[in-house]
């Protein structure tokens, strides 16, 4: 079978939509001065400060996740498995929430450590 061919015209070609341009939200950012550090907080701050926390954390983990390790090796039932998985999940969480904000604290000290010349500078 074939198809008839309709001696309708073909429809009209869709107009050539122009496009609409939207202004884009200002992604500039206004500067502003950033608190100024606390004198004392500058001045005690220790720099090396943060490779001694990220060893302490490192092993701190690695300690962890051996002595999960060897209990993990020690069980002797299903069920003691997934309560020493869960626990581990668990203390491990608690413990990056802890250690994140020891560090961001730490990050925001040595900020604060580094940009102190700078206002230093400024104030002269």
């Amino acid at each position: 079978m074939s198809k008839a061919v309709s001696d309708e015209p073909a429809p009209a070609a869709v107009e050539a939509q122009t496009p609409v341009f939207v202004a884009a939200p200002s992604t500039a950012l206004a500067i502003s001065e950033p608190p100024k550090p606390a004198e004392s907080e500058a001045e005690g701050f220790d720099p090396a400060l943060w490779q001694k926390k990220s060893i302490d954390l490192w092993a701190e983990n690695a300690t962890a996740l051996l002595d999960f390790a060897e209990r993990l090796a020690n069980a002797k039932t299903i069920d003691e498995v997934t309560t020493l998985q869960s626990r581990f999940v668990s203390d491990r969480l608690d413990a990056l929430l802890r250690q994140s904000t020891e560090l961001m604290t730490l990050a925001q000290r040595l900020l604060n450590f580094s940009s102190a010349p700078i206002y230093g500078a400024r104030a002269a």
